[in-house]
Formats: structure tokens, sequence, C-alpha cells
């Protein structure tokens, strides 16, 4: 049967689709059969739908009426000759296969499976999870007490979920530390948008994924407050960013291009539908020194448009490794039966690449996280008496460094205590809730010596990608900015 129905599906692709009304199955109101009312949605809807007669579109519906249990297979094979993407679900698979970006009750977390665990790889803004000072890299080894190092992504998300108003105790590992916190799970409404400070004008903004018109809200809000901190350079972190809303991050897109009338991407729709739309740019950018942007394989769809849009103006530079490659989008379209028919109605183009479908965005820096393995024994021995400054220039000051780069908080040892290395002490003090300072003090130094210490042994990513982007942004922030701030908080371009 299943060849059948194939052998029927591709048949009828080479005839084409009747064009007729699909609010049957939609609302209220009967079709002739239901295999007509999906055709005529695929017909009505589809990217590479045709208006020609129909040929066997009687011959499927009688061999339907006999084989009424293979209706998905046969609506599934005539999507696939159309584009990988579009498909005729049941509400249950659905729901397995499509992530939402709704709320939720739980911390306020994004978790990701790590060598030895599953670590934190998102704080939501507003959340349980960010009041208690819980900060991504956290590698969760208990759960209300009980070892969670062996758990999965999924178990360790389940025991984070529960009843809105209970509480879960949560143990994590921190540079070797281990640090409890209680959170008391309550609604979740996700902003996928969240930003930090990371050096002197360099500004970290991490878009995890572009759910709605609230996360182009968090991001405006955080662009707008750029200037009140005197930021010359941003990075903005899409990796792992499934995409989201079109129009959304075409905003996104407008307020970092400086120059005004350039094209950020078309939108192609088939001609009977409006055919190819374009975008351009406003040119009201706040004039910054750099912007980077980091991507790997799970940016995709409008992050990639985002990301690709500011390659291809010349407005960023993108560091990471190459894009997933969906160019393509779909309407979601709710029958009343509960089924969803997914259907690709439209592409994605760039200026420059045109559509990356299948292709990916390749970075302009192409660079993969490494994993390190944690050996003390190779280590160079570590002073915890003494007290190191900026400028000073020594074994003790390697032997620091070592211990940091180890940590994430450098990309490799050195024997000068320069700025680099003061940004690493201070973050590694701000880790420890130490005394914020520029210097090594004794304290310091055996907070850092017992943390690596822990963490002999264990394997860790390093962020290479995220390092690396911030060195570029200390270089571009280094240099003159480019606008003056006004008294009530607007700015001039100098």
């Amino acid at each position: 049967m299943k060849k059948l129905a194939k052998r029927i599906a591709a048949l009828a692709m080479t005839a084409a689709m009747m064009t007729a009304s699909a609010g049957a199955i939609t609302q209220d109101g009967q079709s002739e059969t239901w295999f007509d009312g999906v055709w005529a949605l695929i017909d009505a809807f589809g990217l590479k739908a045709e208006h020609d007669p129909y040929v066997l579109q009687n011959y499927i519906n009688k061999y339907l009426e006999k084989h009424p249990d293979e209706m998905y297979d046969v609506l599934n094979d005539i999507l696939s000759l159309l584009d990988t993407h579009s498909m005729y679900l049941s509400s249950e698979e659905y729901s397995q296969g499509f992530s939402t970006l709704e709320g939720f009750v739980g911390i306020g977390v994004g978790l990701q499976e790590a060598e030895n665990g599953v670590q934190i790889a998102e704080v939501m803004r507003y959340s349980a999870a960010e009041e208690a000072g819980l900060q991504i890299g956290d590698l969760i080894v208990k759960i209300n007490g009980k070892d969670a190092t062996k758990l999965k992504n999924a178990d360790v998300a389940s025991k984070l979920r529960g009843a809105e108003g209970t509480s879960v105790k949560l143990t994590v590992r921190r540079y070797g530390r281990d640090i409890t916190v209680t959170c008391e799970r309550r609604q979740v409404n996700r902003v996928y948008v969240s930003n930090k400070t990371m050096a002197d004008g360099v500004e970290y903004i991490k878009v995890s994924a572009i759910g709605s018109q609230n996360d182009w809200s968090a991001f405006s809000e955080i662009w707008d407050s750029l200037p009140s901190k005197n930021t010359r350079a941003v990075i903005l972190d899409l990796r792992g960013n499934g995409g989201g809303l079109i129009d959304a991050a075409l905003k996104m897109a407008n307020v970092m291009t400086p120059v005004k009338d350039a094209e950020l991407a078309g939108v192609r729709y088939r001609d009977d539908m409006g055919g190819l739309e374009q975008t351009y740019s406003t040119g009201n950018a706040l004039p910054l020194n750099k912007i980077v942007v980091l991507v790997d394989g799970g940016t995709a769809s409008a992050a990639e448009l985002l990301a690709g849009s500011l390659q291809d103006t010349g407005s960023a530079t993108l560091i990471g490794s190459k894009t997933y490659g969906k160019g393509q989008g779909q309407f979601h379209i709710d029958l009343v039966n509960g089924d969803k028919l997914v259907i690709t109605t439209l592409e994605l183009e760039l200026p420059k690449q045109g559509c990356w479908e299948g292709v990916g965005l390749t970075p302009d820096i192409q660079l993969e996280n490494r994993k390190v393995t944690v050996n003390t024994k190779n280590l160079k021995p570590l002073d915890t008496s003494t007290t190191l400054r900026f400028g000073d220039s020594s074994d003790a000051v390697y032997a620091m460094t070592e211990r940091l780069s180890l940590l994430g908080l450098l990309t490799e040892a050195t024997g000068r205590y320069d700025g680099d290395v003061a940004d690493a002490v201070a973050s590694f003090r701000a880790a420890y809730d130490l005394p914020a300072a520029l210097y090594a003090s004794p304290e310091m130094l055996s907070a850092l010596d017992e943390a690596v210490t822990a963490l002999n042994g264990q394997t860790y990513l390093v962020d290479d990608q995220l390092q690396s982007a911030l060195e570029m942004c200390r270089l571009a922030a280094a240099k003159p900015q480019q606008y003056t701030v006004k008294s009530d908080g607007s700015w001039t371009k100098k």
C-alpha cells in the first residue's frame, strides 16, 4: 500500500492542484471529502503549487475510500515532493514535533547536556532562577538533595517543573564550587532576550528565539539603553536560535544597520500572493565601532535572516560555525479535527547570498569551541601567598592565567598581567562573591586554585567563540566613540 501511495503522490504532483475554497476544514462547514479540503489548502498556499486543471484528484479520493488509513501517508508523500518542511500531522504528532514558545511553570532556565551532566544554557529574565543568582554554565549536580549528574536533559527539566508555588532545591557547580539555592516554581512568560556588560564599552546581547513581538520590544529596550552606557561594541549571540517572527528579525536588523536604504532582505511569495517583498534600512542605527554576531548549527530561519542581513550589509562580523540552512517559511494551519497542515509559503532572500535553504550561512571567522579536560598535573605551581597586580610579568602570573584559561575566562595563558587578565580576574571574583578588584589577592588565588583542583579530570566546553568576539570588541571599544550622548539620553553622530 505504501508504494502505491507514493506512486499516486508522484503522479499527482505532475498533474496539478485544483483551486477550491479551504474554509470547510478550517472552520464550520463541509468539503466534498477531507482530502479535497487539504488538497485545496495546499493549492491555495503552497509556495510551489500550481493552478492547472486537476487530473488525479478523483482517483486519489477513490483510493482513499478503500484505504482511509493511508490518508496521512498520501498527503505527506505529496507534501514531501514540494519541499522538506511541509507536512500533515495529527495534533499529537504536532505537539511532539514542534516546541512551543509559550510560557510554562518552572524556575526559568534553559538546559543543555554537557560531558559531565546537564548545565544551564539560559537564565530567563525576571525568573526565579535569575533572582537566585543562577548563571549560564552552572552544572546541575543535585536536585532536592539527590544526585543529578547522571540525569539526561529531559529528566532534569521534568524535575525542575512542577505545580506553581512549590519549591525546588538546586545545587550547581560553578568553577569547582558547589552552590545551593532554593527556587519557587512559578509561571514563566518567556522573553528570549537578555544582556550584560562584558567589558568597558562592550555589551553582550543573547537572543535565544524570536518568539513574539515581546522579544522585539525587549531587544529594542536594551538597544535604546546602549548610549547611556557609552557602548561602542556589541556581541549579538544567536547560537541555538531556531528562528521565529520574520518581521521582528527585520526590525532588529534595521536598528543595527547604519547605512540608509540598504536592502536588508526579501521575502518571496508565489506571484499570485504578492511575489517578492523587500525591506530596506532607515539608516538611524546607533554608530557603533563593531558588531559581532555568534552563530552555529542551531541558528536557523529568522535568526539566519538576521545574521545574514547584517553580514551582507557589512554591518557585522559573523563568528562560529555554519548555520542550519532553513531559508523557507511555513503557515501552520489549524484544521477542525485537530490536525495541522504545515505548508511552505515563502522563501527568504538575502541581498547578496540569496536564499540559503539547505546551504546555511558561512561565518566570516569559522571557529569551533574546544572540549577541555582539566589536568592539574601539567600546571605550574601557583603561589597563593602573593598579590599580583596589573603590569606584573612573572611565572606567578603565568600560573594564575593557566587556571583562568582552563575555566574559560581567558583564551590562553600569559606571563603578563594585562587588561584581558584583569577582566578575567574580575569575572572570577564576581563568580565567587569576592570583593570587586582588578588585582589578584591571596584570597582570590586560593579560591582559584581550589576551583581548578575540584575540576581535575572533568571535561567541559570552552566558549572560544565568545572569547574571540570579546577580544575583537574590546579592541574596537578602545577606539574613539562615534556618537555624543545628550542630557535627555538621546544621541547625535559625531
